[in-house]
């Protein structure tokens, strides 16, 4: 069966799967990559950056800007296909998978550049991860989930579409009326695995229902139709309204009537789940994939058991810290509101502790409430690899509502000196590791965002006792929710075992009138807090080794340039880096 762990990689976009190509014969490890060698790396990797996407629309067009300077044309306009059983098309990108392994090992690591031995463990452990997923016996993971399911990916493909020329409105229209064919491949694939016992529990489905309601209870007014309006206006098309009416009839007579074909085969499978929604709960089979979920999350090659060790003793330290500092006011009123004067503020705060670079444009916009999901503050939309400057921030007005201060530190997470400038660091001094862009290391990205927005407090607030207090209290909560989702999906915890968890840091009367709450949520979207909590917590680690190992010979702004400039990676090749740092500055 094609696993949709592999298609659901990321959030913001909806990935389809890799290349359909004939295999090359494998000529072994007997025939050496020689001459220049590190000219045929080059090419090979951009080579494969190229490939990725032959049969990708969605990836290609949220990618790169203008193709054709890639040699990429006449890309098939499709979301691509779902299907529960192995294919020909299945068993033929394991094979590629297969054969870039093989290819890659021919090169000796130690000919290569810094920059290409980096993006070689890079490249090893990427492929590893996706040939490990794509040949697990069975998928356990859903097409549909509260927060990074197919239902809100499509939804985000539609309301981010760029339009760049009058083609793209043309492909935009051929990709909507392609739901109806893919949502209905999804339909397919749930059920299937619910013949075999594959269930969600009726909390998530209820969440996935009230999810698809808010979006397909806005009709004439959809965020969809509306988006693709306000496009067509700007554009000043000769023929944006029959553009327009083509777009509303495409959502009102096929993405709704699809979104709604979900939401009655949901009603159907009510009460039909067996398991209570843990991967632990189906056996050994559930576990090995979790495993690969945490490895994916995550970015670690550390077992699970070791995770946890980590995360129970960080998790006490933050709390610790609470304690200690909960006596104190907080501030109401961080100074600033719109923003706009939240990045200003925060590139010119951070100068002293980040590496510069080059000035880039950005837009910031709030989401309509009828496409936001329950745990989304906001989302940093990547820029192009050959565009630097269309950077997007999406942020949820829920959460502003609710804690008018937070978008600073939002902000800082999506922004500056989170996503956006990791993401430009990168692509500015690091042109033409175009593959780097292919693989997603989400550990290390929201890891740094994470690092990055605990350092913010200090650019909003004075008081060291409230800023400790609220780095700690922000650690805390996502180290629990990980620490939880660890042990219900890989040790089948139950309620009452995260009840007399958390009765360690909350009164007895408490902890249980949460449990359930906290349970729902870890079950809804495995691994979801993972790369948060742990990504934040090796993060900080490091560089508090790094810290204390230096004494005062660190230097903040240049240990963090050398984060950026290893680029999104796994913690052991991002380890490895920061020891070269020590090691030049003992």
């Amino acid at each position: 069966m094609k696993k949709l762990l592999i298609i659901l990689l990321t959030v913001l976009m909806l990935l389809t799967s890799g290349c359909r190509r004939k295999p090359k014969p494998d000529p072994g490890p007997d025939n050496p990559v020689t001459g220049d060698v590190q000219a045929q790396f080059d090419e090979m990797q951009r080579n494969w950056f190229v490939k990725s996407f032959e049969n990708d629309y969605v990836n290609l067009h949220f990618s790169l800007v203008d193709p054709s300077k890639y040699g990429i044309s006449d890309v098939e306009v499709t979301l691509g296909d779902i299907h529960y059983d192995m294919t020909e098309e299945d068993q033929q990108a394991i094979q590629d998978l297969k054969d870039k392994l093989a290819e890659l090992k021919k090169f000796n690591i130690e000919e290569l550049t810094d920059d290409q031995q980096i993006m070689y463990q890079c490249m090893e452990y990427y492929l590893d991860l996706q040939l490990a997923l794509s040949e697990t016996e069975k998928d356990y993971t859903f097409a549909f989930t509260p927060n990074s399911g197919l239902n809100n990916n499509l939804v985000t493909i539609f309301t981010e579409f760029d339009f760049r020329s009058e083609q793209d409105v043309k492909d935009f229209i051929v990709l909507l009326n392609d739901t109806g064919r893919y949502i209905d491949q999804a339909i397919e694939y749930t059920r299937r695995q619910a013949e075999e016992g594959i269930v969600q529990p009726d909390h998530v489905i209820n969440s996935v229902l009230e999810q698809v309601d808010r979006f397909t209870s806005n009709t004439d007014n959809n965020e969809v139709i509306k988006v693709f309006t306000n496009a067509m206006n700007e554009m000043n098309l000769a023929g944006r309204n029959d553009y327009i009416e083509q777009v509303k009839k495409g959502v009102l007579e096929v993405l709704i009537p699809g979104f709604r074909r979900v939401a009655e085969m949901y009603e159907g499978l009510k009460g039909k789940a067996s398991k209570s929604g843990a991967l632990a709960a189906y056996g050994e089979g559930g576990k090995r994939e979790y495993a690969l979920i945490v490895k994916n999350k995550i970015s670690t090659d550390k077992s699970i058991s070791s995770i946890q060790t980590d995360v129970r003793k960080a998790l006490d330290k933050a709390y610790n810290a609470i304690i200690r500092n909960m006596d104190v006011d907080l501030t109401e009123g961080y100074g600033y509101s719109d923003p706009y004067d939240i990045i200003a503020h925060l590139k010119q705060a951070m100068r002293k502790d980040y590496p510069e670079i080059p000035q880039v444009d950005y837009t910031i916009a709030f989401l309509d409430k009828s496409v936001t999901s329950e745990n989304t503050s906001a989302y940093y939309l990547i820029a192009p690899a050959d565009n630097p400057n269309k950077n997007v921030i999406k942020v949820n007005p829920t959460f502003v509502e609710n804690d008018p201060d937070g978008i600073c530190i939002t902000l800082a997470h999506e922004g500056y000196p989170g996503h956006l400038y990791q993401n430009t660091y990168y692509l500015t001094n690091h042109p033409g590791n175009e593959y780097r862009y292919s693989m997603s290391f989400l550990g290390y990205a929201e890891g740094w965002a994470e690092y990055c927005e605990m350092k913010a407090y200090e650019y909003f607030l004075t008081n060291s006792k409230e800023i400790t207090y609220l780095k700690q209290n922000n650690l805390f909560n996502y180290l629990l929710y990980s620490y939880v989702d660890l042990k219900v999906h890989y040790d089948g915890w139950e309620v009452s075992d995260i009840s007399d968890f958390l009765g360690n840091y909350f009164q007895a009367s408490y902890a249980r009138s949460i449990a359930k709450d906290v349970m729902e949520t870890v079950i809804g979207d495995p691994g979801l807090f993972l790369p948060y909590g742990c990504g934040m917590m090796y993060m900080i680690s490091m560089m508090e080794d790094t810290q204390k190992t230096l004494g005062n010979k660190f230097d903040l702004q240049a240990y963090n340039k050398v984060i950026l400039d290893t680029g999104e990676a796994p913690f052991p090749v991002l380890k490895q880096q920061v020891q070269k740092y020590i090691d030049a500055n003992k």
